[in-house]
């Protein structure tokens, strides 16, 4: 069987860094591999200079767990793989170990659509030493991939309705992308609030809509570009939107209105993908006043991000109706790497912590705890797990201090008792087995990511020098990390 097409399928744990398995291995042969540990995944910093991300690919990480399984394809696999020296990596010991095997992890996540700030755990993954570790590889290259455009489409999106008109922001970014197919490229764009697709595969994979207009090489297919618009006009009676800048824009414009009069089909939009966009905006939307078109959409392209989109509405006043992305959205042009890690919290019931500068963790088994006043997020209480108490009916049932990351001065905020407040991982898996199916409608996935949009003030939402959101550690939960730093300063 084939790994690449079919690695979600397939459920193969060999979706994983070599070294996961040497580890195992070692493991297995030290009596160590089913010690019972706790890691965790989080990122540090936010990214394209913004002060949220937007958590995304729950859905994608838990089809592939569900069929987590060592195949005689693996196992065969990992039988042929050579040291250096031409000696086997992997000893039949190891390998009769692997078969058969049954995941027993236990996760707890960020559902998708949710918005996450540095350092909360985006998930809480516990049970057997080495299979905690296989998850590692899959579960960060699906959350940080995806959660990165989800962040970026979200920021697009947002910076498209600034001035208050709703305008689609649509998805173009297959030739683009660094994915076989853009598959998860296209699902993460649209769960951070694209309207469509140019991805057909994609569209049809995921139950989204399918969007686009016409390339420069249909027009140049024709002698005449107006030939060529009554052709592609006849051709898509419903879908007129007419790509006007292959020879001279101006032109273009006037060949769409003639097309559109000569044919008499509708013209429904023009696109516009290279020059002065704010320019040429204005130019077309004159033109078609002219015409006695004034209805006609007009859409933006080329290699748009937030910022130039912001630009053209806020600065330029262009008079777009929809904006296409595609480079830099599916590429998450500017931030083009996430960062997230996957780092060891609680082994054998022992708090652990890595302590470096810039990059001391928080010790043990988390959660984040999000308080909320008049609709809006008010800010985060990174907590222990184990005080499910802190939290009933959507209630703080006491008073809560909360130590700012990375304080030097011990500066702290009290949140108090009967604010309302939620915990944000959700259980997923309970020891292998899935106890809550995550939700796979990309629509509900966007619907969500709005929803807690609209719960984010608009300060945070700042495409250039936002707000910081507040992120602190529960009053417990600062001592046991300060405790632990002093035990192994000097070690």
């Amino acid at each position: 069987m084939k790994t690449r097409p079919n690695i979600l399928e397939t459920g193969t744990p060999l979706f994983c860094d070599l070294y996961h398995l040497t580890m195992a291995q070692a493991w297995f042969l030290d009596g160590k591999a089913e010690d019972y540990k706790v890691s965790e995944a989080f990122f540090r910093k936010c990214p394209f200079g913004g002060s949220y991300l937007m958590a995304a690919g729950l859905g994608e990480f838990m089809q592939w767990l569900e069929r987590w399984h060592f195949s005689k394809e693996d196992i065969e696999s990992l039988k042929n793989d050579r040291n250096e020296d031409g000696s086997r990596i992997f000893n039949d010991e190891f390998l009769q170990f692997l078969e058969g095997q049954e995941l027993k992890v236990t996760i707890r996540a960020v559902p998708e659509g949710e918005l996450v700030f540095p350092n909360e755990p985006v998930y809480s993954v516990s049970g057997p030493n080495w299979q905690v570790e296989l998850a590692e590889a899959a579960l960060l290259n699906i959350f940080n991939a995806q959660s990165l455009i989800a962040t970026k489409a979200s920021r697009m999106a947002y910076a498209a309705n600034l001035d208050g008109k709703k305008r689609p922001l649509l998805e173009f970014g297959v030739r683009r992308g660094h994915e076989l197919g853009g598959f998860s490229e296209t699902r993460a764009a649209f769960i951070g609030g694209a309207a469509g697709t140019s991805n057909k595969a994609a569209a049809k994979h995921y139950g989204i809509r399918a969007a686009g207009t016409m390339a420069h090489s249909f027009v140049m297919s024709y002698e005449r570009e107006v030939d060529a618009f009554k052709a592609f006009m006849r051709g898509n009676p419903h879908n007129t939107t007419l790509l006007v800048d292959t020879y001279d824009t101006r032109e273009g414009i006037k060949n769409a209105i003639r097309a559109a009069k000569e044919t008499g089909i509708k013209l429904m939009g023009i696109r516009i993908d290279s020059g002065d966009l704010a320019y040429w905006g204005n130019e077309a939307r004159r033109l078609l006043c002219e015409a006695e078109m004034p209805d006609v959409r007009l859409a933006a392209s080329n290699d748009l991000d937030e910022y130039l989109i912001e630009n053209l509405i806020m600065v330029q006043k262009a008079p777009y109706d929809i904006l296409a992305a595609g480079t830099k959205l599916v590429t998450a042009y500017d931030t083009p790497a996430l960062g997230g890690v996957f780092k060891t919290k609680s082994y054998m019931g022992q708090p652990k912590i890595k302590i470096a500068e810039g990059k001391t963790t928080i010790p043990g088994m988390t959660d984040t705890l999000r308080i909320i006043r008049n609709g809006k997020f008010e800010g985060d209480v990174i907590c222990r797990a184990e005080d499910t108490d802190l939290i009933r009916d959507g209630r703080l049932t006491r008073n809560i201090t909360s130590y700012a990351l990375g304080s030097q001065n011990g500066a702290r905020a009290t949140f108090q008792r009967g604010e309302q407040a939620k915990f944000l991982l959700h259980p997923v898996v309970e020891k292998g087995k899935i106890v809550n199916v995550p939700e796979l409608d990309l629509h509900v996935l966007q619907q969500r990511g709005k929803d807690n949009l609209k719960m984010l003030d608009s300060a945070y939402k700042r495409l250039a020098n936002p707000h910081l959101y507040g992120v602190g550690l529960e009053a417990g939960l600062f001592t046991l990390q300060q405790d632990l730093i002093r035990v192994h300063s000097g070690r």
